[in-house]
């Protein structure tokens, strides 16, 4: 070798050596993309003038009540049944093939109908069409369905996808007066679709990043549907056939999400080539799968704390939510203490914005920015350094604390809750505020649970006599499906002086009880619909009587004076019939008063055992009288002095002799 290229060669075999005594890498094939035309589902969603398409059936609503539909009646001119489009976001070829479209149909108002449909399709500057068929008959209800033949072309980012159907020439056979025929799409009874060969998403797996015995897998999808490509799919990883259960994180990314799964090395495992399986499940019956193999080789950890995207997370990557609501009320002031805990997407996304604040290039519409005005409360060390710190989660709580607006602002723009609806009244009206968060066993990025603690106060004087809210509907309503999972649990407790008056609940199950010393309402809804409108509210009476202690009371001494009245008037009769009248309305009032009915059934039911006394005692036997009817019933007789067996004496002569039925001695009866 040439001594001029010494220094070359040195520096290249140090370059090699460096590299091989790494403590870990990732390498692998060049990054996997695909996929070509695949064959799914397009499902028709929207209003008939302002239709979408979509993938997802997910999306089809569950109730056949909410489909939409279109009436065509008796008609020989163009009738449009709706359109509906899409802008797609891939690119790629499509190759010939026949696309199949369904729809469901009802003929009203007659016995059948005769028409003619058409489907015209367009994809970007390319047009199709096709027919139903020569005049079809269409009876009852079915499905009408038209086959489009489509050229192989190009479809490119942006271009629209588009549907329409008209019909014309619809002839009735024996109409009525509201004969027509109606289309119906929307909903799962009602999947009206069109099945497509087509490029629907582009998946890259690209280079896996390793960090001590924890690998990162990237996996990046681009479709026309954003996020919703992977949040309202079904989809994880395998790794080595072993499915990898930890939830990823998901980030937004131009033009689809990026997707990163956390894999951790088994002790057992040395590394080497890792074959990596990702499937996709957009639709019932479709699953788009790719491989990639990586080479990892595992080294120790190098004191890095812990691996933050580089983007703000999804928040709608499956999160569930924990909400107790402990409130007591003395009758003039309803303390609350709420908690609020939550997992998944929702505590990723948290943990992440709190570890940047300050950061100047978040999106406009991340609720984040916010908290722009903290930057310099928060110590240059504390920043983006891949965990949470105390000076991070103090900015967050005084920002909270510092106005109801912030605290609307974050629970509705942020985590998709109401806060009025969990508080009960506007925040506004609260009195001081303490909210502390908790962030779990670990401070790094992770979606572990975070806990939200509200411990706030409010004035409700009970002669106000006015409706208040335990708890309603505090998921706010949106597109997008933030919570996977919700878990309630609501208590109100009011002092032995006090009543909650009249509950009413709309939708939902709770429970109301009296214990003489206190008054409780319980809601307890392990597995609660987030598109649930329910509410539960009370509005105490204001009147003292009615308290829990006052109430017990007054039941008693009703009581009292019905056993009182029913043992005076019962002297020379029975008394048996009227105590016994009493101790059941007793008991009744008993269960009314425990199951927290209203205060004046409790009350009527004690009440009433006073003025049932005086007919059923009228009504009940002498004494006399019952004691003749005992006698009669048991009649005379003596004991036999051999064997003590009773011997009945039949006859009034006197003497008497009879025998006894057991020993057969004689005995005599003088008297």
């Amino acid at each position: 070798m040439p001594p001029k290229r010494v220094p070359s060669a040195l520096a290249l075999v140090t370059l090699l050596l460096v590299m091989s005594m790494s403590p870990y890498a990732a390498s692998g094939q060049e990054e996997v993309t695909c996929c070509t035309s695949t064959d799914f589902n397009l499902y028709l969603m929207g209003e008939a003038g302002d239709g979408t398409l979509t993938p997802f059936n997910d999306d089809l609503e569950n109730d056949e009540s909410d489909s939409q539909s279109t009436l065509a009646t008796p008609s020989f001119s163009e009738t449009n049944i709706g359109t509906w489009g899409v802008v797609w976001g891939t690119e790629g070829d499509y190759q010939n093939s026949t696309w199949e479209f369904s729809i469901p149909y009802e003929v009203e108002g007659a016995v059948g109908v005769t028409i003619n449909s058409t489907l015209e399709i367009r994809i970007g500057g390319s047009f199709y069409d096709g027919d139903g068929g020569i005049d079809p008959y269409l009876t009852g209800s079915g499905m009408l369905q038209i086959s489009v033949e489509v050229g192989s072309g190009n479809v490119n980012d942006g271009d629209l996808l588009e549907l329409t159907l008209t019909v014309r020439s619809l002839l009735f056979a024996q109409p009525g007066d509201d004969a027509g025929i109606r289309f119906l799409w929307g909903s799962e009874a009602n999947d009206a679709h069109i099945s497509v060969r087509f490029p629907l998403v582009d998946i890259e797996m690209k280079d896996a990043s390793v960090l001590g015995r924890l690998v990162y897998f990237p996996i990046v999808l681009k479709s026309g549907f954003d996020d919703r490509m992977w949040t309202g799919s079904t989809g994880g990883i395998s790794v080595q056939s072993a499915e990898v259960s930890q939830m990823p994180i998901a980030t937004g990314v131009d033009g689809g999400v990026e997707v990163t799964f956390v894999w951790e090395i088994p002790d057992s495992s040395e590394g080497g080539n890792i074959r990596v399986d990702f499937q996709l499940k957009p639709q019932s019956g479709l699953q788009i799968d790719t491989t990639r193999t990586h080479d990892i080789i595992i080294g120790e950890d190098t004191g890095g704390t812990g691996w933050y995207p580089a983007n703000e997370p999804l928040r709608t990557g499956g999160s569930s939510l924990d909400l107790e609501i402990d409130a007591k009320w003395n009758g003039y002031v309803v303390d609350r203490e709420v908690m609020i805990k939550f997992d998944g997407s929702m505590s990723q996304w948290m943990r992440w914005g709190l570890d940047n604040i300050g950061n100047q290039s978040l999106s406009s519409n991340s609720w984040w920015r916010n908290l722009n005005s903290y930057a310099d409360s928060v110590p240059s060390a504390d920043k983006h350094n891949g965990r949470v710190d105390d000076s991070e989660l103090l900015a967050l709580q005084g920002h909270l604390t510092g106005s109801a607006t912030n605290l609307r602002s974050f629970m509705a723009n942020g985590l998709s809750l109401e806060i009025e609806a969990i508080l009960g009244v506007n925040p506004i009206e609260l009195g001081p505020t303490e909210i502390t968060i908790d962030m779990g066993g670990t401070r790094a990025f992770s979606a572990d649970a975070v806990t939200i603690f509200i411990d706030t106060s409010y004035s409700y004087d009970s002669e106000e006599a006015e409706r208040q809210v335990l708890v309603e509907t505090f998921v706010r309503s949106s597109t997008d499906d933030y919570w996977t999972g919700i878990e309630l649990t609501a208590e109100l407790r009011s002092t032995l002086l006090e009543d909650l008056g009249a509950v009413a609940a709309d939708d939902m199950e709770y429970k109301h009880r009296r214990w003489i010393v206190l008054e409780m309402l319980t809601v307890d809804e392990p597995e609660l619909d987030p598109e649930l409108d329910f509410r539960v509210e009370f509005q105490p009476s204001g009147f003292a009587l009615y308290s829990v202690l006052y109430g017990a009371m007054m039941s008693v001494l009703f009581l009292s004076v019905g056993i009182g009245m029913a043992m005076a008037l019962t002297k020379r009769r029975s008394s048996v019939p009227a105590v016994v009248t009493v101790v059941a309305l007793g008991c009744l009032a008993l269960v009314i008063y425990v199951l927290g009915m209203p205060m004046p059934i409790v009350f009527g039911v004690s009440i009433s055992s006073i003025l049932l006394v005086l007919p059923v005692a009228l009504v009940s036997p002498k004494t006399e009288t019952i004691q003749k009817i005992g006698r009669r019933s048991t009649g005379p007789h003596i004991d036999c002095p051999a064997c003590s067996t009773r011997v009945p004496i039949e006859s009034d002569v006197r003497p008497l002799r009879v025998e006894c039925p057991s020993c057969k001695s004689m005995l005599r009866v003088e008297e």
